[in-house]
């Protein structure tokens, strides 16, 4: 399905913007308008859509029907098996330095110890992979759903979600290392403002089933690198050939390295799994499609940023800003001794003793995925923050969006220590660019949710910093970088 504007900025808007974005890239590229990591077609621009389905496995069937709790547990002991392989192999060395020119791929959520040495338990990789709730049944023909229409919390259907990371490629996007030239000559050539675009990481991979088959689906590189990173494109390093060729290199690349990951692993687990490469979710054919979906939302960008700095003017040192991340985390809960998923005690008024709970969305019990943060090139902490409530409804428009989520924030020192800046991935951003292919009742229905979200998130956040924190600071300022021409 091609994506459809969900925009409300007026025509004269979408033309000048448009025609901005597409006159920059003719400067820069000399040519017509290109995608990150696609081949140009005729027109200069080759069909993406967010999503990729990269595999399917059969469901199992006895006597020619399916077997859904089987089937379930098939789905999740795939997803572990290839969390497995990327948390204990060094896939250069299995695959090929040819073939994973990163080397070696991590899995987001473990510990430092898996991450450094491989040397991971079978209990962090499971716990690495998370299971993200729909509400669908596993078993439609469970007794109690058959009888009530209820879906217990036994029979509930989730996908799992697997965090693909790669401390080479990870640099690359977040400025760190340079995309052309070197950093010791001077003659480096980076993404703009590298670390703003954080909370587009990591790549994520997710395994889920219906009736018919299991799935393996990946969010796509070439996507990332256009619709998250739209101010890369139109930046003044885009008039280097080299750089542009490179960046043009890493999507696919990365998408290959995965995909081989993934091959790997679930031939061994399954030598029946079928190899894909098809395009899910809604379709963007042309710039246009990309500037138009980043103008249109909330931020006109897919981020917000805040900016925090210390009421004594001092400078934040790198473990505070980890220590804020962890204490976001603890403030949205997490499974973990000591703290209840879903309730959240901080009190945010000393005189009525009110919780945090009383200001955020009814029944949203929010938690995070991870008991602690995951770290990735620049110094930068990210946070996944996951709700039932949001989730399900999410998940209602079809499993296949579960790549889409959990929500990401992301924590990060700049100006020399001065400035700790609290990023968030925009949930109105994301329903406009990743869920432009649902009906338009859905739309409807779902368009006050990305602000109740967003609302919720920063609400988290704020006791977390003025509460939990132990930190004093000044007041957040948003801080804008303009991803558009």
């Amino acid at each position: 399905m091609k994506v459809k504007s969900t925009s409300t900025v007026n025509q004269w808007v979408k033309k000048s913007v448009c025609g901005g974005v597409l006159l920059a890239l003719g400067l820069t590229m000399g040519s017509t308008a290109a995608v990150a990591g696609a081949p140009e077609s005729k027109q200069g621009f080759k069909p993406f859509t967010p999503v990729s389905r990269i595999a399917s496995m059969n469901v199992v069937r006895v006597k020619g029907q399916i077997d859904y709790t089987a089937s379930y547990a098939k789905a999740r002991e795939a997803s572990v098996a290839l969390a497995t392989y990327v948390a204990r192999m060094k896939e250069a060395d299995q695959l090929g330095s040819d073939v994973i020119q990163g080397i070696d791929w991590k899995l987001g959520g473990t510990s430092k110890t898996c991450i450094d040495t491989r040397v991971c338990t079978d209990d962090e990789i499971n716990h690495a992979v998370l299971a993200i709730p729909s509400p669908d049944p596993i078993n439609p023909n469970d007794a109690t759903y058959v009888e009530t229409g209820v879906v217990t919390k036994a029979n509930t259907k989730k996908a799992n979600v697997l965090d693909f990371c790669n401390g080479k490629y990870a640099a690359l996007a977040m400025g760190v290392d340079p995309i052309t030239g070197s950093a010791e000559d001077g003659t480096g050539k980076y993404i703009v403002n590298g670390y703003s675009h954080a909370p587009a990481l990591p790549c994520e991979v997710s395994i889920w089933l219906d009736e018919d088959k299991i799935y393996v689906d990946m969010l796509d590189p070439s996507a990332i690198f256009t619709l998250f990173f739209s101010d890369v494109l139109v930046s003044e390093e885009m008039a280097d050939r080299d750089f542009r060729d490179a960046l043009y290199a890493m999507p696919p690349q990365v998408k290959d390295e995965i995909k081989a990951t993934i091959y790997a692993a679930l031939l061994d687990f399954d030598p029946a799994t079928k190899i894909l490469d098809k395009k899910i979710g809604p379709v963007y054919d042309s710039m246009e499609d990309i500037i138009e979906v980043v103008a249109s939302s909330d931020q006109q960008s897919p981020y917000k940023h805040v900016g925090y700095t210390k009421v004594d003017g001092g400078v934040f040192t790198e473990t505070e800003s980890k220590t804020v991340a962890q204490t976001i985390i603890d403030t949205l809960s997490k499974e973990a001794e000591g703290s209840t998923p879903g309730v959240h005690p901080t009190v945010i008024d000393e005189e009525t003793g009110a919780t945090l709970d009383s200001i955020l969305s009814p029944k949203s019990s929010w938690r995070s995925a991870r008991i602690a943060p995951i770290s990735i090139p620049g110094k930068n902490h990210i946070i996944e923050a996951c709700s039932p409530l949001y989730a399900k409804m999410a998940m209602s428009t079809g499993l296949s969006h579960v790549n889409a989520l959990p929500c990401e924030i992301t924590v990060k020192i700049i100006d020399g220590g001065t400035k700790l800046v609290i990023s968030y991935l925009d949930p109105d951003f994301m329903l406009k660019s990743l869920f432009a292919d649902i009906s338009e009742e859905d739309k409807s229905k779902f368009g006050a949710i990305p602000g109740l979200i967003m609302t919720d998130l920063q609400n988290i956040v704020k006791a977390a910093l003025e509460v939990n924190s132990g930190i004093a600071m000044n007041e957040g300022v948003q801080i804008k970088y303009n991803m558009l021409p």
